[in-house]
């Protein structure tokens, strides 16, 4: 059912009922099939195959088909609606020791929730049955549908510099990890104050980020690093970036970036998009530098000095010489989405050794 169901105007694509209250509604509402469907901006057949149950709505048509029935949006759409409102409400951007600016009401997600069972069925299986399934519960659109229905976060900067693949790959990256922190920071304000995500049953950044950490890492760490997040892809869909401008300018930038990568990386190719481990690593390594500043951070185990970059207390401060990508030399096979469109061609890709 419908995460934390509040009240009856709230339904998700995957109710069990969905396709009766679909139909309850649009008698409720005193409309026909074809009225109903015009104001959906479906044909009629697309809509009577979702009233008899042989059609989901698909992700592209969600916000459409739930404003023709006057219901609150899907949970996804609520997420993605609150990453467009910050974006195109012209907030003032993070500092360089990226303290929030004016984020607004924005973040704002009201009813976001995952419930304890929709991880149920993930109980048993290994990484990779564990990405398709997952891949193929989340309400994303066809790989070749997210410059369009993700215009607000996809790069073009990014497609002309690593590829189509890469800009793909960051704008899903980018929605996912939204998403994912937005339950994260639910979970927390329903805690006790100092609670961190430790405390959390499921979180996604909690298991990504450097563990040495981990009871640091509170609702104010959290939604800071979701304007982290929020401001780097600001930085990359709005003018882009100057040249010799640096996108990573503190150790929080590199983990957000990272995570982006691996998230859209990890879904974009259990979906057949062809996005390995090696391909996103270089796209990253090709932002932030051959360092590789995010992989040291996470394999981290032992405490730096008090004054070092990697110290937790100076994540948000600005590095002393931060990495100045190449914005203007666009990778081998920019513009295709096959496997030639390879944004780590000019980059030592990463092995992990842990």
């Amino acid at each position: 059912m419908s995460p934390r169901r509040e009240n009856d105007d709230h339904h998700e694509p995957d109710d069990p009922d969905i396709a009766q209250a679909m139909r309850e509604r649009r008698q409720e509402l005193g409309l026909s099939v074809p009225v109903m469907a015009a104001r959906a901006g479906v044909s009629e057949q697309t809509w009577r195959n979702y009233e008899a149950g042989r059609t989901q709505v698909r992700g592209d048509k969600q916000a459409g088909v739930w404003e023709a029935l006057e219901w609150e949006p899907p949970t996804h759409v609520a997420a993605l609606d609150g990453l467009r409102a910050y974006l195109q409400s012209g907030a003032t951007p993070m500092g360089m020791a990226g303290g929030p600016g004016d984020l607004g009401t924005a973040f704002g997600i009201p009813g976001y929730d995952i419930p304890d069972e929709a991880y149920d069925a993930f109980e048993g299986l290994d990484a990779e049955d564990l990405a398709a399934q997952a891949a193929a519960e989340l309400p994303i659109p066809d790989w070749d549908d997210i410059p369009t229905v993700f215009s607000e976060v996809y790069s073009p900067r990014l497609a002309r510099m690593l590829g189509e693949d890469a800009a793909r790959c960051f704008a899903l990256g980018t929605f996912l990890f939204d998403m994912s922190v937005a339950e994260d920071l639910e979970g927390l304000a329903s805690l006790p104050r100092g609670a961190h995500l430790g405390q959390l049953d499921e979180t996604h950044i909690g298991s990504t980020l450097p563990q040495l950490w981990l009871t640091r890492y509170d609702y104010e760490f959290v939604f800071q690093l979701r304007g982290t997040a929020r401001d780097m892809t600001l930085r990359l869909t709005d003018a882009g970036p100057a040249d010799g401008e640096p996108l990573v300018r503190n150790l929080a930038d590199a983990l957000v970036l990272h995570d982006i990568f691996n998230l859209g990386g990890v879904i974009a190719d259990s979906r057949g998009a062809d996005i390995d481990e090696d391909r996103w690593e270089g796209w990253v390594d090709a932002l932030s530098g051959p360092d590789q500043p995010a992989h040291a951070l996470i394999a981290m185990g032992l405490v730096p000095a008090a004054d070092a970059p990697d110290h937790f207390d100076n994540w948000f401060a600005p590095l002393p010489a931060p990495f100045s990508p190449d914005w203007d030399s666009p990778s081998e096979g920019t513009g295709s989405t096959t496997a030639t469109d390879r944004g780590d061609a000019t980059v030592t890709p990463l092995r992990r050794s842990h």
